[in-house]
């Protein structure tokens, strides 16, 4: 890949939809598994001047639909690491959703290993710890088992899955994002050392809350944990509550 391919697939990896040149606080954030960034977008007009939110755009979706998928964990975060570097000029902080939420924290640890500045804070959200139990993997299953997998969580976000001409550019970006997730096991380092906050729902079928709390040890700073009314996608459900709870916890 020539180094201006490269250039260009850094550039479109995040946008800035309401720029904050004088904002405190970069808040990076990362889909769950085939996700895009439009829940991120409206974000921007939803919390404080103070914060300036930067949605993170994974290939294979939205501005990168003609880039292939990630299927391994180890070369997305190297892809986004680098993507990220240009703008860790301010404080940040990275907020990770379902898959994202490991993203997430792979993306931590591998700017550490690259000597950036550390996270102001790692905001994990619908996602048990990275070394914790792990459901049953379904990136391999059939599409119609897939497809009610899905349903059940309800992660389809309003798209109408009984569509076979969507399907088929929908199933194959989120077989990615879950082979990216159920072939990770996460190598021994040090715990980070910024604060680390979780957010699960009490309902949610696939993390439960005592499921959430096994991420403690993975920082040495403050940990948090936070129980929201909603199923796994109370990022959804429960908007207005979970932006509340972002807001105090960037203390910005």
């Amino acid at each position: 890949m020539t180094t201006t391919r490269v250039l260009d697939r850094a550039a479109r990896a995040v946008s800035f939809p309401a720029p904050r040149p004088r904002a405190a606080l970069r808040l990076f954030c990362l889909p769950y598994a085939g996700g895009g960034s439009v829940e991120y977008q409206q974000w921007a007009g939803l919390l404080p001047d103070t914060v300036e939110v930067v949605p993170v755009h994974l290939p294979g979706r939205e501005r990168r639909f003609r880039e292939a998928p990630h299927t391994a964990m180890a070369g997305l975060v190297t892809e986004l690491a680098g993507a990220l570097a240009p703008h860790l000029g301010r404080p940040y902080a990275l907020f990770g959703y379902s898959m994202g939420a490991w993203v997430a924290f792979e993306l931590a640890r591998e700017l550490r290993r690259r000597g950036a500045p550390a996270p102001r804070a790692l905001l994990a959200a619908a996602a048990g710890a990275p070394d914790g139990p792990r459901a049953p993997a379904v990136h391999d299953a059939p599409d119609g088992e897939l497809v009610a997998w899905m349903r059940h969580l309800g992660g389809s976000g309003g798209l109408p899955l009984d569509d076979p001409r969507l399907l088929a550019v929908v199933l194959p970006r989120v077989r990615a994002d879950l082979r990216v997730t159920e072939t990770y096991l996460p190598a021994a380092e040090p715990p980070l050392t910024c604060p680390l906050t979780v957010y699960t729902g009490d309902g949610d079928e696939i993390v439960s809350p005592g499921e959430a709390l096994l991420w403690g040890p993975h920082t040495g700073g403050d940990f948090r944990l936070r129980v929201l009314d909603g199923d796994h996608f109370f990022l959804h459900e429960r908007r207005a509550e979970l932006l509340g709870h972002i807001i105090r916890d960037l203390e910005v």
